[in-house]
């Protein structure tokens, strides 16, 4: 699944705005003590805009917001769409979830319950290296068509196909 974004940060705008408007302050009556208080709001409320706006860009807002924070939305959004998606309702727990998520340039890989026994955690993050590596290298699909082969391969070895399987979830990409 990939997803342009996993959330649009209003409070990382809005600290931004209110950074911006206590700067104005500070910096117009530091330098024009004189100023009247209305024109004093209305230069914090211009700041407060602007500042606001200018952590809306893309670029801005991917360098202000914090790592922890990004991480945790990312991760959260895997889990809303492993839900969403029903990658827990397979007859032997098998279904794994691979999110890309671009604007934080972040990718996590879920497997439910019986794959997650087989790969374990660090097994999962071994193969986000891989996907990230790849895509560093500007060979995204190489790098998520090697980690669906592992995968799968991990299937096949200790869930072999039996005569009554079905295809239980979509293989498609799906785009948020």
């Amino acid at each position: 699944m990939t997803v342009p974004h996993s959330d649009i940060y209003p409070e990382v705008r809005f600290f931004a705005a209110l950074l911006a408007t206590l700067l104005s302050g500070v910096i117009a009556h530091t330098f024009w003590p004189e100023l009247r208080v209305m024109v004093l709001l209305w230069i914090e409320q211009a700041a407060a805009a602007s500042g606001f706006l200018i952590a809306s860009l893309p670029w801005v807002l991917r360098k202000i917001t914090p790592a922890a924070r990004a991480r945790f939305v990312v991760e959260r959004r895997a889990r809303e769409a492993f839900l969403e998606h029903n990658v827990f309702a397979t007859r032997d727990r098998t279904g794994v979830l691979i999110l890309l998520s671009e604007f934080e340039r972040r990718v996590v890989i879920l497997g439910d319950k019986a794959i997650h026994e087989q790969v374990q955690a660090s097994g999962w993050q071994a193969h986000v290296q891989r996907i990230v590596d790849s895509i560093r290298a500007g060979r995204a699909a190489d790098g998520v068509c090697d980690v669906l082969n592992a995968i799968g391969s991990v299937l096949e070895s200790h869930f072999p196909v039996r005569s009554d399987d079905t295809d239980e979830l979509s293989n498609r990409v799906r785009e948020h």
